[in-house]
């Protein structure tokens, strides 16, 4: 019974299973992990010194980010085009083969860690939506570190000893996963980058005071070469907790990030001398596992930002605008609608104002039933919004009565625009039970020519109103001037 059960099931019923990616996509996406681990691996062996493992190696968390972000490239065809851009990197670098498989595996099996860890992540700590969501991005690092030091650490000669040699490898893995993620989760796609980029130089040239965030970090930055000391990876510490008020989330992450390549190279190089009488791996060690912990401040104090403001939006859009139909509530129209009116006042345009009235509401509610009603004036503001400029208003004042008010118009204009909205709203409703419901709406229109003052609002609304009642006392279903 249960397998004729099943034999009886629609074909277009089943849940369609995601599409076989092609043999071209399976190479571009094989090309793409290749070309990131490779350019990631050169930029690390250029801070590599020499003998030594790199003062910064960005590869993995790259990787692991890519794959994070795009969990097809995560297939087979993937992890070995990853081993592939390792092994090519090392070798053209003078590394001799098995120290390169070595090294190739134990940074393998830390971003194989951390994807295994990533998989249980909300998206929403994905994205640092949430104010704890550092926290989550910085369990996987730990795993993806934690897994790539021990690896590393059996791999190798370890000459200091299997613990220093695993905390080496931990705390260097660590820095940079915990720096890096943040930047590739949070990156905006490629195809909006320029888009991105205008919308940020814009905004700093109307704000100029924004720059002021790094122009302090850098301040800082170069005290720390000058003084020196341990204590110089703390002097940027302010002004990056000001960059993360400051800016938007992905901004701090990307300054966060370039904080913490420039405070290791330079470190590594002796531009910032720390004045350390101990020249063992303990206080590299400890140097970063804290720039590690250093850097997960401004990213949290970032997220807890941009939830906030995300609440206050949503508390904001929740006050200007009505719950059921998304339109304006009568308070924000009306306030909005003096901030229009005093532009137009400025630059002479004129306005429009239209009523709308959907006829006969009280019998919907009647025959159909409150749902019926709502779906009614859910629907009808649905198609008024998408067939309204942008630049105008458009607010419900209670019940079935809806305003517009729209610069740049004139009677005719408007009395066309009104006749099209009114022909909007007379096509028929579909209901939840599949019924079909017809209704018509009544429109009062008034104009103002002339550069319009902002105590003439209320006024102009009230012709419109009385136009409206009108257009109803002469049979409904129409537009009135």
């Amino acid at each position: 019974m249960v397998a004729q059960h099943r034999q009886s099931i629609p074909q277009d019923a089943r849940v369609p299973s995601p599409p076989v990616p092609t043999a071209r996509q399976l190479l571009l996406q094989a090309l793409l992990v290749v070309a990131v681990v490779f350019l990631a691996c050169g930029l690390g062996i250029l801070t590599r010194p020499e003998h030594q493992l790199a003062a910064f190696w960005p590869t993995n968390a790259l990787l692991l980010g890519l794959f994070a972000r795009r969990p097809a490239l995560a297939s087979p065809a993937g992890w070995a085009a990853a081993a592939l851009g390792y092994v090519a990197a090392d070798l053209l670098t003078g590394s001799s083969l098995p120290t390169t498989l070595r090294l190739t595996a134990a940074n393998l099996a830390g971003v194989a860690a951390g994807f295994l860890v990533f998989q249980r992540v909300r998206h929403e700590d994905r994205q640092l939506q949430h104010p704890l969501s550092m926290l989550s991005v910085l369990a996987v690092s730990a795993a993806a570190a934690l897994a790539a030091g021990l690896a590393g650490s059996l791999s190798s000669s370890m000459k200091l000893g299997f613990l220093t040699t695993s905390g080496f490898w931990f705390s260097a893995e660590l820095v940079c996963y915990v720096a890096i993620l943040p930047v590739v989760l949070l990156a905006p796609a490629p195809s909006t980058l320029p888009q991105v980029l205008r919308e940020r130089l814009a905004r700093l040239r109307r704000h100029p005071r924004t720059v002021l965030p790094l122009l302090a970090l850098l301040l800082t930055i170069l005290l720390g070469v000058v003084i020196g000391g341990p204590g110089a990876i703390a002097f940027p510490v302010p002004a990056l907790l000001w960059c993360a008020l400051a800016y938007r989330l992905f901004t701090t992450a990307l300054v966060t990030l370039l904080l913490c390549m420039w405070t290791l190279i330079a470190i590594a190089t002796g531009v910032i001398d720390l004045q350390l009488r101990d020249d063992g791996p303990l206080p590299v060690i400890s140097l970063r596992m804290g720039m590690a912990l250093l850097a997960v401040a401004p990213l949290t104090v970032a997220s807890v930002n941009a939830a906030r403001n995300r609440l206050l939006a949503t508390l904001n859009h929740a006050a200007d605008h009505d719950a059921l139909t998304g339109t304006l509530n009568r308070s924000a129209f009306m306030r909005r609608g003096r901030e229009l009116a005093e532009h137009a006042q400025a630059t002479g345009r004129p306005v429009v104002a239209m009523m709308l009235d959907i006829d006969h509401f009280k019998s919907v509610n009647d025959r159909h039933g409150h749902a019926a009603g709502d779906a009614v004036l859910t629907i009808f503001a649905q198609r008024m919004r998408e067939h309204l400029r942008q630049d105008g208003l458009f607010g419900r004042f209670g019940g079935e009565e809806f305003a517009v008010l729209l610069p740049d118009l004139d009677t005719d204009d408007a009395s066309t625009v009104a006749e099209r909205l009114r022909h909007l709203a007379s096509e028929p409703i579909p209901l939840n039970d599949g019924r079909m419901l017809d209704v018509t709406v009544s429109v009062g229109l008034a104009s103002l020519s002339s550069p319009m003052r902002v105590d003439t609002l209320e006024q102009l609304l009230s012709q419109a109103d009385a136009a409206l009642y009108r257009a109803k006392a002469m049979g409904r279903n129409r537009v009135i001037a």
